[in-house]
Protein backbone atom coordinates (compact mmCIF):
# COMPACT_ATOMS: atom_id res chain seq x y z
CA UNK A 1 0.00 0.00 0.00
CA UNK A 2 2.88 2.31 0.73
CA UNK A 3 4.35 1.69 -2.72
CA UNK A 4 1.06 2.45 -4.50
CA UNK A 5 0.75 5.87 -2.88
CA UNK A 6 4.35 6.63 -3.81
CA UNK A 7 3.63 5.66 -7.41
CA UNK A 8 0.56 7.94 -7.58
CA UNK A 9 2.31 10.94 -6.07
CA UNK A 10 4.69 11.74 -8.99
CA UNK A 11 1.80 11.54 -11.46
CA UNK A 12 -0.12 14.07 -9.41
CA UNK A 13 2.84 16.49 -9.54
CA UNK A 14 3.15 16.00 -13.29
CA UNK A 15 -0.54 16.84 -13.76
CA UNK A 16 -0.15 19.92 -11.53
CA UNK A 17 2.82 21.11 -13.58
CA UNK A 18 0.91 20.55 -16.83
CA UNK A 19 -2.07 22.52 -15.55
CA UNK A 20 0.21 25.37 -14.51
CA UNK A 21 1.87 25.31 -17.91
CA UNK A 22 -1.47 25.43 -19.71
CA UNK A 23 -2.77 28.24 -17.52
CA UNK A 24 0.33 30.31 -18.22
CA UNK A 25 -0.01 29.65 -21.95
CA UNK A 26 -3.67 30.64 -21.83
CA UNK A 27 -2.87 33.94 -20.12
CA UNK A 28 -0.10 34.67 -22.61
CA UNK A 29 -2.47 34.07 -25.53
CA UNK A 30 -5.12 36.27 -23.94
CA UNK A 31 -2.56 39.03 -23.45
CA UNK A 32 -1.48 38.89 -27.11
CA UNK A 33 -5.13 38.99 -28.22
CA UNK A 34 -5.76 41.97 -25.95
CA UNK A 35 -2.77 43.86 -27.36
CA UNK A 36 -3.66 43.07 -30.98
CA UNK A 37 -5.37 46.20 -32.37
CA UNK A 38 -7.38 44.26 -34.92
CA UNK A 39 -7.55 45.59 -38.48
CA UNK A 40 -4.51 47.62 -39.49
CA UNK A 41 -5.93 51.11 -40.02
CA UNK A 42 -3.90 54.24 -39.69
CA UNK A 43 -3.94 55.60 -36.15
CA UNK A 44 -5.77 58.81 -37.04
CA UNK A 45 -8.49 57.00 -39.02
CA UNK A 46 -8.91 54.37 -36.33
CA UNK A 47 -9.01 57.06 -33.61
CA UNK A 48 -11.65 59.07 -35.44
CA UNK A 49 -13.77 55.98 -36.03
CA UNK A 50 -13.59 55.10 -32.35
CA UNK A 51 -14.47 58.67 -31.33
CA UNK A 52 -17.51 58.73 -33.60
CA UNK A 53 -18.68 55.40 -32.21
CA UNK A 54 -18.08 56.53 -28.64
CA UNK A 55 -19.90 59.84 -29.14
CA UNK A 56 -23.01 57.96 -30.23
CA UNK A 57 -23.23 55.74 -27.17
CA UNK A 58 -25.73 56.43 -24.43
CA UNK A 59 -23.22 55.09 -21.89
CA UNK A 60 -20.81 57.97 -22.60
CA UNK A 61 -23.45 60.62 -22.05
CA UNK A 62 -24.73 58.91 -18.91
CA UNK A 63 -21.16 58.95 -17.61
CA UNK A 64 -20.61 62.60 -18.47
CA UNK A 65 -23.90 63.56 -16.80
CA UNK A 66 -23.04 61.57 -13.69
CA UNK A 67 -19.64 63.28 -13.43
CA UNK A 68 -21.35 66.66 -13.70
CA UNK A 69 -23.85 65.74 -10.98
CA UNK A 70 -21.18 64.27 -8.72
CA UNK A 71 -19.05 67.43 -8.95
CA UNK A 72 -22.13 69.59 -8.36
CA UNK A 73 -23.08 67.72 -5.20
CA UNK A 74 -19.50 67.59 -3.92
CA UNK A 75 -18.94 71.35 -4.21
CA UNK A 76 -22.44 72.13 -2.95
CA UNK A 77 -22.10 69.99 0.18
CA UNK A 78 -18.50 70.89 1.08
CA UNK A 79 -18.89 74.61 0.50
CA UNK A 80 -22.28 74.52 2.19
CA UNK A 81 -20.73 72.89 5.25
CA UNK A 82 -18.07 75.59 5.38
CA UNK A 83 -20.66 78.35 4.97
CA UNK A 84 -23.02 76.70 7.44
CA UNK A 85 -20.42 76.70 10.18
CA UNK A 86 -21.04 80.44 10.51
CA UNK A 87 -18.99 83.58 10.29
CA UNK A 88 -18.09 83.64 13.99
CA UNK A 89 -17.27 79.92 14.21
CA UNK A 90 -13.91 78.79 15.50
CA UNK A 91 -11.32 77.49 13.10
CA UNK A 92 -11.49 73.99 14.57
CA UNK A 93 -15.27 73.73 14.12
CA UNK A 94 -14.95 75.01 10.56
CA UNK A 95 -12.26 72.45 9.76
CA UNK A 96 -14.23 69.64 11.42
CA UNK A 97 -17.43 70.45 9.53
CA UNK A 98 -15.64 70.76 6.21
CA UNK A 99 -13.56 67.60 6.58
CA UNK A 100 -16.50 65.48 7.74
CA UNK A 101 -18.66 66.78 4.91
CA UNK A 102 -15.90 66.15 2.39
CA UNK A 103 -15.22 62.60 3.54
CA UNK A 104 -18.86 61.58 3.81
CA UNK A 105 -19.91 63.08 0.48
CA UNK A 106 -17.05 61.31 -1.32
CA UNK A 107 -18.25 58.00 0.15
CA UNK A 108 -21.85 58.68 -0.87
CA UNK A 109 -20.95 59.88 -4.37
CA UNK A 110 -18.62 56.95 -4.94
CA UNK A 111 -21.38 54.53 -3.99
CA UNK A 112 -23.85 56.31 -6.27
CA UNK A 113 -21.73 56.92 -9.36
CA UNK A 114 -18.95 54.30 -9.34
CA UNK A 115 -20.83 51.85 -11.54
CA UNK A 116 -21.85 54.57 -14.00
CA UNK A 117 -18.71 56.60 -14.66
CA UNK A 118 -16.04 55.54 -12.19
CA UNK A 119 -16.85 58.46 -9.86
CA UNK A 120 -13.77 60.52 -10.65
CA UNK A 121 -15.39 63.72 -9.27
CA UNK A 122 -12.04 65.54 -9.56
CA UNK A 123 -10.46 66.69 -12.85
CA UNK A 124 -7.02 65.71 -11.51
CA UNK A 125 -8.17 62.09 -11.17
CA UNK A 126 -9.58 62.19 -14.69
CA UNK A 127 -6.34 63.64 -16.05
CA UNK A 128 -4.30 60.93 -14.32
CA UNK A 129 -6.50 58.21 -15.80
CA UNK A 130 -6.22 59.80 -19.24
CA UNK A 131 -2.42 59.99 -19.03
CA UNK A 132 -2.23 56.32 -18.02
CA UNK A 133 -4.70 55.51 -20.85
CA UNK A 134 -7.35 54.01 -18.62
CA UNK A 135 -9.91 56.26 -20.33
CA UNK A 136 -9.95 57.77 -23.81
CA UNK A 137 -8.91 61.35 -24.53
CA UNK A 138 -12.43 62.21 -25.69
CA UNK A 139 -13.93 60.87 -22.48
CA UNK A 140 -11.34 62.76 -20.41
CA UNK A 141 -12.13 66.07 -22.12
CA UNK A 142 -15.87 65.58 -21.69
CA UNK A 143 -15.45 64.51 -18.04
CA UNK A 144 -13.26 67.51 -17.18
CA UNK A 145 -15.69 69.89 -18.88
CA UNK A 146 -18.63 68.34 -17.04
CA UNK A 147 -16.77 68.37 -13.70
CA UNK A 148 -15.87 72.06 -14.05
CA UNK A 149 -19.42 72.93 -15.10
CA UNK A 150 -20.92 70.96 -12.23
CA UNK A 151 -18.55 72.57 -9.73
CA UNK A 152 -19.38 76.07 -10.95
CA UNK A 153 -23.09 75.28 -10.77
CA UNK A 154 -22.72 73.92 -7.22
CA UNK A 155 -20.93 77.05 -6.05
CA UNK A 156 -23.44 79.27 -7.89
CA UNK A 157 -26.32 77.49 -6.18
CA UNK A 158 -24.88 78.40 -2.78
CA UNK A 159 -24.23 81.98 -3.81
Amino acid sequence: MNQSTMAEEPQCHIVDKNIDFHIVQLFERLETLRKDPGPKLSLSVQGRANMHKELRTLELWRSVTSECLASFFYVFVVCGAAAGAGVGASVSSLLLATSLASGLIVIVLTQCFLHVSGAHINPAVTMALAVTRKISALRAILYITAQCGGSIAGAAMLY
